[in-house]
């Protein structure tokens, strides 16, 4: 004898939902192509090499250098100079803001100056520099240097600029 089992509400909905699938599987069936894709074991023929005039030289791939050379900034150590004097600037945020930005001017661009121009020098993150920066070589004039400060590391954007490298960017990050 079989008991009545109560319907309850999830289940009405799984089996209804269950039931929507059904027919939606069915009607693709029924109004679906009924041919399967046509699949081919026949490979493309590929075309054989031309002649090539052995006095004409090689015009196939380029063969690049395996073990390419960094590029080497001239004057990296003018750079780093600057880098370090403007970090030894940057950190100096025990004064006013005008004070503060006056002594970064003459390290930096015209457009990382109008960047700090309204900063708080209170909110440098760093109180000292806590290591010898090292040039990172980007390209004859870009360089980046990174400076260790007991924040972290301090990276500078350098730019040469009429025969001279400034700063043009600042960031640093924790470590």
């Amino acid at each position: 004898m079989l008991s009545r089992i109560p319907l309850r509400p999830r289940t009405v909905v799984a089996l209804g939902l269950a039931g929507v699938v059904a027919v939606i599987i069915a009607l693709g069936k029924l109004l679906g192509d009924p041919t399967p894709p046509a699949t081919s074991s026949v490979q493309p023929t590929i075309a054989a090499p031309s002649a090539v005039d052995p006095h004409e030289g090689d015009d196939g791939l380029v063969q690049l250098d395996p073990t390419p050379s960094p590029m080497k900034a001239d004057n990296g150590p003018q750079a780093i100079s600057v880098a370090t004097k403007f970090a030894q600037q940057w950190i100096k945020h025990d004064r006013s803001a005008t004070a503060w930005l006056d002594s970064l001017r003459p390290h930096c661009t015209d457009a990382l100056v109008a960047e700090l121009d309204g900063v708080d020098p209170a909110g440098v993150p760093a109180d000292r520099i806590t290591g010898a920066a090292r040039m990172e070589a980007l390209a004859d004039s870009f360089v980046e240097v990174v400076i260790p400060i007991d924040a972290g590391l301090l990276r500078l954007r350098l730019v040469a600029s009429q025969s001279r490298w400034l700063v043009d960017g600042v960031d640093w990050e924790r470590v």
